[in-house]
């Protein structure tokens, strides 16, 4: 699909989405590709905002499931949060219904029910009672991520229990790694399964063709950015040759004589060399970025290519079990990032530090890094911190107190910063990063994580 642009690959899904909409069903189900998740995980995302199109109403449901009795009082934790009142009055959206006479100015949530998923339901239809709603159904969406193998058996309880008339729910399933694959078959409810086709790389890179041929289509620099997205391509596509598109690029690199491309050429052949597990390759091209790189005045942007190259130097060194090396990386990565102002990479570079030193067993060690990245991370905004990789640091640092059997004072105060840096439900939102962190080192996995590809 030459043509494929995102917009085409979005309405696929919305006209999918409409197949369903208007029928009777209890559960929908995404089937897809992990590469797909995003775009239909932002449908869904869209759908539970004022611009959505279905006139179903969507929640989304962030709460994690590790056991049933944890996640349902966690899930009712989450519900009543949202008749909390914000403190800017124009995001206040019960206010507003209420003020425009769509809801009784008297109604609150009963906090008097017990924190389980039943209450959830019976507040929810009781909200729905009030509204001006007829046709329209509460769709509780459940977002892909890291949940326990029991979620699936939840779900199938509750649908042999039988979901309330306005309520249903909707999850992603990806293919390869189905959890939900016994929810298709249930007896009683009635699931959906929804399946779509869609080409979504394609789709990224004509639209990043079309910004790139704007403008002087044929003119070095927008060839580089061409040659950039082909040398990616080559690391998947094995009619094409990594070695040769790395010679274009660092050709058409050198052409434009200034540092930011010479550099760029070879941080992004590092990249796909590393991909492709050619790692004799990448190292080389990663101290020609160091070396270009290491003295940051020489350009604006020279820091992030040069804080990239030695992040995937680390990951190098590691997968050749040299820790020492790796180490020495990231106190490098740490040190200029303090002395950047850049908070995320002072915490991420003490969170690698902290890791390894506990894999290794040196407990002291690792609870000194795991202070130092905490220390870094309560600088950024909440909202970063309940989303990001502080919690895998939060987490360590539990353990590692724990395990070191520190003065039970020590891991009181920890627990009490967590309610803080984070918030009360921190314990739920830990109980999640073990399982994401033994894959943190996974070679496409580390790729997604650094994002460190960013030509612009």
């Amino acid at each position: 699909m030459q043509d494929a642009t995102i917009a085409q690959e979005f309405y696929k899904i919305r006209n999918t989405w409409k197949t369903i909409d208007g029928k009777k069903w209890d559960m929908a189900i995404w089937a897809c590709d992990y590469h797909d998740i995003d775009i239909l995980d932002k449908f869904m995302e869209i759908e539970t905002s004022p611009i959505g199109m279905f006139n179903d109403i969507f929640f989304r449901i962030t709460t994690l499931y590790i056991s049933e009795k944890t996640f349902e009082e966690e899930l009712w934790k989450e519900f009543t949060n949202w008749f909390i009142p914000p403190k800017e009055e124009r995001y206040d959206m019960l206010g507003a219904l209420k003020k425009d006479g769509y809801l009784d100015k008297n109604y609150t949530v009963d906090l008097s029910l017990p924190p389980t998923f039943a209450s959830v339901l019976k507040e929810l239809l009781r909200l729905k009672e009030q509204l001006p709603l007829k046709e329209e159904t509460f769709i509780l969406y459940f977002p892909p991520g890291v949940h326990s193998d029991g979620f699936e058996k939840w779900f199938l309880e509750k649908m042999d229990q039988g979901i309330p008339k306005g309520i249903r729910f909707a999850t992603i399933d990806p293919i390869g790694g189905r959890k939900f694959g016994n929810l298709v078959k249930h007896k009683k409810a009635i699931v959906k399964e929804l399946s779509v086709t869609l080409n979504m790389a394609a789709a990224m890179k004509n639209a990043m063709d079309a910004d790139s041929n704007e403008s002087r289509p044929h003119s070095p620099n927008a060839k580089f950015q061409k040659q950039v997205r082909r040398i990616m391509e080559a690391t998947v596509d094995k009619k094409m040759s990594v070695s040769n598109e790395s010679e274009e690029l660092l050709k058409l690199g050198y052409q434009l004589n200034i540092l930011n491309t010479k550099a760029t050429s070879h941080l992004v052949s590092a990249i796909a060399f590393y991909s492709v597990k050619e790692d004799n390759l990448a190292i080389e091209h990663i101290e020609k970025t160091l070396e270009m790189t290491e003295d940051d005045s020489v350009a604006e942007d020279a820091y992030p290519m040069w804080r990239s190259a030695m992040l995937l130097k680390a990951a190098l060194v590691i997968a050749k079990k040299d820790t020492n090396t790796a180490l020495k990386c990231y106190r490098a990565v740490a040190t200029k990032a303090v002395n950047k102002g850049d908070i995320f990479h002072v915490m991420e570079a003490y969170r690698m530090q902290a890791f390894y030193h506990f894999k290794e067993g040196k407990q002291k060690d690792a609870w000194e890094a795991c202070v130092y990245s905490l220390q870094a991370g309560t600088n950024l905004p909440i909202e970063i911190r309940r989303e990001s990789t502080y919690l895998f640091t939060a987490a360590l640092a539990l353990k590692v107190a724990q395990d070191s059997r520190m003065d039970p004072t020590i891991v009181q105060k920890l627990t009490e910063r967590y309610e803080k840096s984070i918030g009360e439900d921190w314990d739920t939102l830990l109980q999640g990063t073990e399982i994401i962190d033994t894959k943190y080192l996974n070679r496409s996995t580390w790729l997604t994580k650094n994002k460190i590809l960013q030509w612009q």
